[in-house]
């Protein structure tokens, strides 16, 4: 990794900005925080500065005072969160939280949510949101867990061969297909497992 970077890395993405404790405590707790354009407004009523910001810079507060490291990208073919993603690839960075990246707009939260399916091979990343933690990926993949857990599953391609242990909806070679086989499920123990054919979405539910 860059070693002007700390760990952990964390994107701050200009949708909803994050109200519960578990994503707020990553924020708080990041060596480094870089924020998608207009992000940074919201980021400085917790008193936080980031160290990057990234984007076209059409949202970001005018009056903004920013000293750090600002880059400015017009790329009109991908996102500003596309814009971080490929950075911080470029920058040697191997894992990745992203926070703020869901709620306010629909359209981007379907956006951002696909994004994992084009860089979860990529580099390694987490999308944590007030409700779940989402990754991506292909073959089995293990998953600390807690009792009653909920998880969801979303296929990218249709007839997606899942297998799963450690589920109360156990999937044995089963065939799912967006949009819905796979989700309200519930984990059974400490652990889980998901294998898949294809890349999927595991969504794993917060504690209460």
């Amino acid at each position: 990794m860059n070693k002007s970077f700390k760990s952990p890395v964390v994107i701050l993405a200009n949708g909803a900005f994050p109200i519960s404790k578990i994503p707020l405590d990553q924020l708080k707790s990041a060596g480094t925080v870089i924020c998608t354009d207009g992000s940074a407004n919201n980021l400085s009523k917790l008193g936080l500065t980031p160290h990057v910001i990234i984007g076209d810079m059409d949202s970001i507060d005018s009056k903004y005072e920013f000293n750090g490291l600002k880059i400015h990208d017009n790329n009109t073919e991908n996102s500003d969160l596309e814009k971080a993603l490929n950075w911080v690839i470029m920058s040697n960075v191997s894992d990745i939280t992203v926070l703020g990246s869901t709620g306010l707009r629909e359209d981007m939260t379907l956006a951002n949510l696909h994004i994992l399916f084009h860089y979860y091979d990529k580099i390694s990343i987490k999308l944590i949101t007030d409700h779940f933690t989402v990754t991506c990926h292909k073959g089995e993949q293990s998953f600390d867990s807690f009792h009653g857990e909920n998880v969801s599953l979303f296929a990218q391609k249709l007839d997606s061969i899942v297998t799963t242990k450690s589920l109360k909806y156990q999937l044995k070679d089963s065939s799912i297909s967006p949009p819905q086989k796979g989700i309200s499920n519930q984990s059974t123990g400490s652990t889980f497992s998901v294998e898949c054919s294809d890349p999927i979405l595991v969504f794993r539910g917060h504690t209460k």
